[in-house]
């Protein structure tokens, strides 16, 4: 019989699994994994998505853990809340590159 505990945790990985299901929130993670912070109007310039778009990604990412908010006056920055979020991304990376390698006339993606 399966433990109630363990639903909440696939639960919850299913949550942070979510995260890194959208293109979009991919590519504003790949910015925060420099380990700076960014403002909203960064994030935006950076990727030519809309402040609205940026914003509900980031509010997302937030309520999952994965990136926290710190307010200076009428500015918020964001970044990465773990490091191991930037190590996990790396090996998603490696392993679609290696996926890749095998399919003729696919793309290739540096890990």
């Amino acid at each position: 019989m399966a433990d109630l505990r363990d639903d909440l945790v696939y639960e919850r990985q299913a949550d942070l699994c979510q995260v890194f299901s959208n293109p979009k929130r991919l590519k504003l993670l790949e910015l925060l994994q420099s380990g700076d912070e960014y403002s909203v109007s960064q994030l935006q310039g950076a990727t030519d998505l809309p402040q609205s778009t940026v914003s509900r990604h980031l509010q997302l990412m937030r309520d999952r853990g994965v990136v926290h908010k710190r307010d200076d006056g009428v500015h918020s920055y964001y970044a990465l809340a773990d490091d191991r979020i930037a190590t996990s991304m790396g090996l998603m990376r490696e392993i679609l590159a290696d996926q890749l390698e095998r399919e003729p006339g696919a793309p290739s993606v540096q890990p």
